[in-house]
């Protein structure tokens, strides 16, 4: 099956790495194969070719590719992907090369991070959690140690032409791309990689996309212009408070309300309302909170201000609900979006009552006790959404939910 037309062909350097890139084509609903050989099967799947070749020698890794690909049409495939090891294990300039010489690339892209993992480009440096590769475990690798983790550096080592290394400042303003064919580029979160996604796409030009599961991620949410999600955190369990931090690095957008202000009269509704629209008309996903959901300290601050206005712990807490599924409400009325995630027993309660829902239907358990479902009756019936009790869950279950949010449906 074809995204809006468009075949797929990645070429990955080991097993697991080639699954874990052919799921993401798979999340967004087309038919994919994950071969061991370069034998091109019939019909319009999109193509994962394992080269298994991430623990040879650099010449024979480089064989191994063009020896895959001798029996494969590239002209078939919208996209080519090389798909590299997150960690820059590997031969990766010497297989990006072979691939590079059969399918007569016009641009090259080298963008490496997948943000959601942890693995980053920032100053043109790879980075794992924040540390320079070649500093972690990985630069200790028995099979494949990673010694150079500069992109610009690595890919220099085999190529004779200008690598040109693009920042997160040009990234986040206004990226135009050069003359040179070789770019590499920085990317903290998501939204970096996207912008880097449009760019590069609006050129039209035959690209080598080089990345790990990230970059084919992204280019299939720009193919689909996949709507955004959005989530409302009750919850002030530190659970949830580390969730949603997880979920910040990673790119989500919080919109925090803060409560003490709220309950003095200083604060509008329609100024948060319209905070979570304009993120969300920009395609990105954004976390309603409470101040007391981000920080613990703003707990105190919310009880002493609800006590100056003569209200109890629990009258408190009934407010806060209140303002949230208000808000959330609003936000719904203003915006398309993919679905909605709700942590917090007593919010998403809340929420739903506000929207006039008369109950959900279960889909699948995404996560050890966090449900996806779908919403039945008022305003937003079938809408997807997902729901975790404040407590539960790892910390990455909130970016988990918003992805799942987002997965192509039939």
């Amino acid at each position: 099956m074809k995204v809006m037309g468009k075949r797929f062909l990645v070429v990955a350097d080991d097993f697991t790495g080639a699954n874990d890139t052919g799921v993401q084509l798979k999340r967004y609903g087309m038919l994919v194969k994950v071969l061991l050989d370069g034998k091109q099967s019939d019909g319009e799947d999109s193509l994962v070719l394992d080269t298994e070749s991430r623990a040879l020698a650099a010449e024979a890794a480089s064989r191994k590719v063009t020896e895959m690909l001798e029996g494969v049409d590239l002209s078939e495939f919208s996209f080519v992907i090389k798909k590299v090891d997150s960690t820059l294990r590997g031969n990766v300039a010497e297989e990006i090369a072979a691939l590079d010489a059969l399918y007569r690339s016009e641009l090259i892209v080298f963008a490496p991070a997948f943000p959601d993992l942890g693995r980053t480009t920032v100053q043109g440096v790879h980075r794992l959690h924040g540390i320079r590769v070649s500093e972690t475990e990985i630069g200790c690798d028995p099979k494949s140690p990673v010694v150079e983790d500069r992109l610009e550096r690595i890919l220099q080592a085999v190529f004779e032409e200008d690598v040109v290394q693009y920042g997160l400042a040009e990234i986040r303003g206004s990226l135009h791309l050069g003359e040179a064919r070789i770019c590499c580029f920085d990317s903290e979160t998501n939204d970096d990689m996207q912008a880097v996604v449009r760019t590069v796409m609006a050129t039209g030009k035959r690209v080598l996309w080089v990345g790990s599961a990230a970059i084919a991620d992204m280019l299939l949410r720009t193919l689909r212009q996949v709507r955004p999600a959005f989530a409302i955190c009750g919850s002030v369990s530190d659970v949830t408070r580390r969730q949603i931090h997880t979920a910040q690095k990673a790119g989500a957008h919080l919109v925090s309300m803060p409560v003490p202000e709220f309950l003095h009269g200083d604060a509008k509704r329609e100024t948060y309302v319209e905070a979570c629209s304009e993120i969300l008309n920009q395609g990105r996903d954004v976390i309603l909170l409470s101040s007391a959901s981000y920080d613990r300290t703003e707990i105190e601050r919310s009880v002493q201000a609800g006590k100056k206005c003569g209200m109890e712990l629990l009258e408190i807490g009934t407010y806060v609900q209140n303002l949230l599924g208000e808000i959330g409400a609003a936000v719904l009325e203003k915006n398309e979006i993919a679905g909605i995630f709700l942590t917090g027993g007593d919010t998403a309660m809340g929420f739903l009552q506000r929207i006039g829902a008369r109950g959900s239907s279960i889909q699948e358990e995404i996560a050890i006790g966090i449900p996806k479902l779908r919403i039945l009756g008022g305003a937003y019936d079938g809408m997807s959404a997902v729901t975790k009790a404040g407590a539960f869950g790892s910390d990455g279950d909130i970016l988990y939910a918003l992805r799942k949010l987002k997965e192509w449906k039939d």
